[in-house]
């Protein structure tokens, strides 16, 4: 490995390519970054003896076989930078030849293009694929109005407007000094790695000025860089790239990084946020061979076919499954997705049918749901998880499951039937909006009525209401204000409905009238009572509980 203090332009003398790896980002700097170097550089714009200012690292290792061209090398690290400042270039290439300053613009085109070359060796830096046309053109002076979406040209419109304004003295920009500036102040610490050189070790170790890289990105590197690169279409690594890796990112987004991390627990073994590349790294480097890598990497993106779903319920085939996996997104249960990482596996392969599945994400939502409304403590639920997931019988997976978590007792319990029902009885659910919304969706579908009603558009209504009127407090009788604070926030006092706005605080006997043609099941119950008090919100607690333990049985 070369080490050595360089100026910048310096990477752009002589006849050369820097190939940015196809599994780097895209170009990703904002206005803020281009802000910020464009400070640097008038600091020394007007200097007549310019400092060095230092811009970070940049990496290389040579591509190993190169049979005709010009010496090709991979930047492992400074993309960024390299990416930012060729823009940079192009834009006062661009402002000199408006200014007539033809040498200024014959320099700077000898710097982004070996003149002496065909495509592909005439570039000086090839961007990765996503960044690769919006770059030609520009630096070929072609026509950029097709990509004025790419940050490759919102930078140059950037910059070109930079060099249309003023210096610090507000003296015209001049683009031969801006030119001086950057060749004789920018400076970097330029690593040439060796054939034998980790490039890695070196890329994962570095603390530089540019875009921290997520976790994410940093498995994505270390596993590519297991595959032989190649500057030509169809290479090793580009391959496994374009299948299995980028599909996944495609489909999950954002989504990637904490897919990685409940991967990565599939089987027991905790991962916190940031530890998601170590555990990732540690799993990977157990594979002999690529072709280990390769099987490895189709095994996780089948996993990602399937956490695809529980992101994106609505995209899941069973339609039970899906509502079981857009109860655990409403609920923020994503603590079991390393567990159902495994289960939906199983059901890939046929291991299990469709319906041991569903009773599987039947007996979690049970579990976690009644342990919600009792109040039990959720800081034992990712080690129960990982324990699931350590000792995960593929055998009935359903029955163990049951089996396994009616076992768990204080903070691991499991509440039972009676438990469950006297917290719903008495409990305050209300403040617990999601909890409670998520309950009188289900427990409305658990009438199974023929015609069932979205709940999409209902909002829950307060039976007695939060602020009592006169007609209120005088049906309630004198111990108004106590059973107004026991029963407001209980389950029994709670439905759904699309009239909440006309019903407000009105009388029971008026409120029952708007909801006279009400389709909502659990409004319909109302129907038939006389008055509304302590009795009466009592009993329809016990009846609401009493479908909620069947609807989140623990037997």
């Amino acid at each position: 490995m070369e080490a050595a203090p360089v100026h910048i332009i310096q990477y752009f003398d002589g006849s050369k390519q820097g190939i940015i790896p196809l599994f780097q980002r895209p170009y990703s700097w904002e206005p803020k970054d281009w802000n910020t170097l464009w400070d640097d550089l008038m600091g020394q714009y007007d200097e007549d003896e310019r400092a060095s200012h230092f811009m970070g690292a940049i990496v290389t290792v040579p591509v190993r076989s190169v049979p005709v061209g010009v010496g090709k090398h991979l930047v492992i690290d400074g993309q960024q930078r390299l990416t930012t400042l060729s823009i940079l270039l192009a834009a006062i290439r661009d402002s000199a030849a408006a200014a007539d300053d033809q040498a200024t613009a014959g320099i700077i085109g000898d710097l982004l293009v070996n003149r002496h070359y065909k495509a592909p060796d005439d570039l000086k830096l090839v961007p990765t694929q996503t960044d690769r046309a919006a770059y030609n053109a520009l630096v070929y002076s072609q026509d950029v109005a097709p990509y004025e979406e790419s940050k490759v040209i919102q930078a140059y419109r950037h910059f070109r407007k930079k060099l249309e304004g003023s210096d610090l003295n507000d003296q015209p920009m001049v683009p031969s000094r801006t030119l001086q500036a950057i060749q004789q102040s920018l400076q970097v610490v330029m690593i040439n790695l060796g054939e034998f050189d980790d490039p890695y070790l070196i890329f994962e170790s570095l603390n530089h000025r540019g875009r921290p890289l997520s976790q994410g990105d940093l498995v994505r590197n270390y596993v590519l860089m297991r595959f032989q690169h190649s500057t030509s279409a169809g290479g090793e690594q580009e391959s496994v790239y374009e299948d299995p890796w980028r599909p996944m990112e495609s489909s999950l987004n954002a989504s990637m990084t904490e897919f990685l991390r409940h991967y990565g627990m599939r089987y027991g073994r905790n991962v916190r946020k940031g530890d998601i590349y170590s555990a990732s790294k540690l799993e990977f480097e157990k594979l002999k061979d690529v072709s280990e890598v390769r099987a490895s990497l189709v095994a996780m993106k089948q996993a990602s076919l399937a956490y695809e779903g529980f992101i994106a319920p609505d995209t899941a085939t069973n339609p039970k499954i899906a509502v079981r996996l857009q109860g655990m997104l409403d609920l923020d249960s994503t603590v079991f997705y390393p567990l159902l990482i495994r289960l939906f596996r199983l059901a890939s392969l046929n291991a299990i049918t469709g319906e041991t599945l569903l009773h599987c994400l039947d007996v979690l939502e049970s579990f976690y749901v009644r342990r919600l409304v009792c109040n039990v403590p959720t800081n034992a639920l990712n080690k129960i998880t990982l324990e699931l997931c350590a000792n995960l019988s593929e055998d009935n997976p359903h029955t163990w499951l049951r089996e396994n978590l009616a076992k768990g007792s204080s903070g691991r319990r499991w509440p039972s039937d009676q438990e469950f029902t006297d917290a719903l009885v008495t409990g305050r659910l209300y403040p617990r909006r999601k909890l409670a919304r998520f309950m009188l969706e289900a427990l409305e579908d658990a009438f199974d009525h023929k015609e069932p009603v979205s709940t999409s558009t209902a909002t829950m209504e307060h039976v007695m209401p939060q602020t009592l009127s006169d007609a209120w407090r005088d049906s309630l009788g004198t111990d108004v204000e106590a059973i107004h604070e026991r029963w407001l926030d209980t389950l029994g006092n709670l439905t759904l409905t699309g009239y909440n706005p006309e019903l407000g605080n009105l009388p029971f006997e008026a409120k029952k009238a708007q909801l006279a043609n009400t389709h909502f099941e659990l409004s319909r119950s109302l129907l038939s009572k006389e008055s509304w008090g302590p009795t009466e919100l009592e009993a329809r607690g016990r009846e609401l509980a009493t479908i909620a333990v069947n609807r989140w049985a623990r037997e």
